[in-house]
């Protein structure tokens, strides 16, 4: 067993002691602080804890009532990927938690692809660098939370110097390709698990590599996804970190925020009962496997006018650590609410999925995307192009909008 693996179990055994004694006002302190920490460690950030977290923040922001559109038609049977006509200018990439650190790699790895990115609590790329789950605990703004600002390690500078080394060896797509590209980053100012000041050198990153930047970073929200159709208030951290703001008692809407940065004025949302249809497809036949912990079927929302041969937009769209379908069904897919907006703006949205692993295979216990080289128990290249979870996810790309 690596020495990171060593530490984390270490780790998760001070946690397990903490869970059975009695909880105390200092003891649940002590169990929330770790339980965001530990999240992070294996876990990819994903958190664990399902107490409130209390709210503080501008005055104008409050709780808002969840608004759910009817879902879509579902497909039970598991389909081969197919594909659709889709424009090379409007492929994006999405990610929360775990998935927002991946995205963040998909992007920049493959940025003659994506056209842009929407981060949730993630970090800047290559994070962990080379020092797999431990590195991804000190260094992706996990161990040092909010409350503890001062011991901050930022890696931003190391981050930027890997990146320039691997654009000009040509292992991920040219740096130049981010400059004036559309991203959105969202950081909930109550985010335990991911320390904001991670988000914030994220934001420094991409402004440094010239790309159009808007960041949410206001709301008084808990680590977790923005959206109407999140069924947890604001500030309340817990499974499935699926969550919803308002502005000045108005539900807010981040998804509709980056859609209108991609493609300009949209079309209304959908509020109703959507004419596109969610389908269930194969992710094995691209490589997924429990070897880089991945499910071997992942979502696929493709609205009807897609599927009559009409030019689509794309966006891949990631969870994060707990949010795997083994662990909350559904709730991803249809409280992310890009659903609603991809029926009436033509765009496709791939969901693939994740599945929970352990040694001796990669260390994945909580279903989290690959942003620290967990996949098969160590990769190296995890944020360049070769990378082996990297490769599997962006062959799905490949099919579905023809790309080389």
């Amino acid at each position: 067993m690596r020495e990171d693996e060593v530490a984390a179990e270490e780790a998760w055994s001070v946690f397990r002691l903490v869970e059975e004694a009695t909880m105390s006002a200092n003891a649940l302190k002590l169990r929330l602080a770790l339980q965001a920490v530990l999240a992070l460690a294996v876990t990819g950030c994903g958190g664990d804890a399902t107490a409130p977290q209390a709210s503080s923040g501008p005055t104008t922001l409050a709780v808002s009532t969840s608004v759910a559109a009817d879902p879509a038609a579902v497909t039970t049977a598991v389909v081969k990927l197919p594909r659709y006509q889709i424009d090379p200018a409007k492929i994006f990439v999405a990610g929360i938690s775990s998935g927002g650190f991946a995205a963040v790699q998909m992007h920049v790895a493959h940025s003659s692809t994506f056209k842009g990115a929407a981060i949730y609590a993630g970090g800047v790329y290559w994070c962990a660098g080379l020092e797999g789950a431990a590195g991804a605990l000190a260094n992706c703004g996990g161990q040092t939370l909010p409350t503890n600002q001062a011991s901050y390690n930022s890696t931003l500078a190391a981050s930027i110097a890997y990146l320039d080394a691997q654009s000009s060896l040509g292992t991920i797509d040219p740096s130049s390709n981010l400059k004036g590209q559309p991203v959105y980053l969202w950081s909930g100012t109550q985010d335990t698990v991911v320390n904001p000041r991670e988000m914030a050198d994220l934001n420094s990153e991409y402004q440094h590599y010239g790309a159009n930047v808007r960041f949410d970073n206001a709301f008084p929200a808990a680590h977790g996804w923005e959206s109407p159709n999140g069924e947890l208030p604001c500030g309340t951290l817990g499974s499935p970190y699926m969550v919803n703001c308002t502005v000045n008692g108005a539900v807010y809407d981040s998804v509709k925020t980056w859609l209108t940065m991609f493609l300009g004025p949209l079309s209304p949302r959908n509020n109703g009962k959507l004419t596109g249809t969610l389908s269930t497809f194969d992710q094995t036949e691209f490589g997924a496997s429990p070897n880089v912990s991945m499910s071997s079927t992942g979502k696929i929302f493709v609205p009807k006018t897609c599927t009559q041969g009409k030019t689509c937009g794309f966006v891949l769209a990631m969870h994060g650590c707990l949010q795997a379908e083994s662990l909350i069904g559904n709730r991803w897919v249809t409280e992310a609410g890009i659903n609603e907006w991809a029926d009436t703006n033509r765009l496709v949205v791939l969901y693939p999925d994740t599945i929970a692993s352990s040694a001796p295979g990669p260390t994945n216990p909580k279903a989290c995307f690959d942003w620290w080289g967990y996949a098969n128990q160590y990769d190296p290249n995890y944020a360049l192009t070769s990378g082996l979870q990297m490769s599997v996810l962006y062959a799905m790309v490949q099919r579905v909008t023809g790309r080389p």
